[in-house]
């Protein structure tokens, strides 16, 4: 078959471009290094934080789950 690499031409070509680095890297968490590219992508975006460490490490993040806390508990009192 000519259209079929050899395994040394296909380890070779693997090995370059794991050395080019120009293959796509995920975005990643700058607090903890977590992949933010989760597939829903009407995900609202939190800069360089993925959600957890957005809502451990910024004012705005606390006062966003706190709410949410809130909203969840008083539906659950409701039922």
């Amino acid at each position: 078959m000519p259209n079929d690499p050899t395994a040394a031409d296909r380890q070779r070509r693997w090995r370059e471009r794991q050395q080019s680095g120009t293959h796509w890297q995920p975005p990643v968490c700058a607090a903890c290094g977590r992949n933010t590219s989760g597939g829903n992508t009407s995900k609202p975006t939190y800069g360089e934080l993925c959600r957890r460490c957005w809502e451990r490490l910024t004012v705005e993040g606390k006062a966003a789950k706190a709410e949410r806390v809130r909203q969840s508990r008083a539906r659950r009192r409701e039922v």
